[in-house]
């Protein structure tokens, strides 16, 4: 009976961990495009864009400035393959992190990071989804 109930958590834990979608509140924000839902507990890296990582000018500001979108609310997120701008030239996972096109009331998170100017495209992710705002020199 215990082997059968720690098989039935396994699989719930595995069929959480391979969803396509999931709607949750944001428990930490790691930096501009990579922060952490609540549940299910995991990473995710915004597909198509790049912010500033820790150590590079304009960090703090990209990392507050997805602080302070995300604070309080619900945020939903697609994983690649599931019909985001990055299908297809963006692996599924990347770092231990989900890679997905994420939304909050509705408006998507790397389009807004990017016209605020705290994130610039990567078309080579993302084709020209992004780009017409501002594109990396990657």
């Amino acid at each position: 009976m215990i082997r059968l109930a720690l098989a039935l958590l396994l699989c719930f834990i595995s069929f959480q961990a391979t969803a396509e979608e999931w709607s949750s509140s944001v428990s930490r924000v790691i930096d501009g495009d990579t922060f952490q839902l609540s549940r299910p507990l995991i990473k995710i890296r915004l597909c198509g864009v790049d912010t500033p990582e820790r150590g590079q000018p304009g960090y703090r500001e990209a990392t507050q400035f997805t602080k302070r979108l995300v604070a309080g609310k619900a945020v939903q997120c697609r994983t690649v393959g599931e019909g985001t701008p990055c299908d297809g030239r963006s692996r599924k996972k990347s770092g231990g992190r989900f890679v997905a096109q994420c939304f909050v009331d509705g408006t998507d998170i790397a389009m807004l990071l990017i016209k605020a100017r705290h994130a610039c495209a990567w078309p080579k992710y993302s084709g020209r989804h992004y780009s017409k705002n501002a594109e990396c020199s990657k």
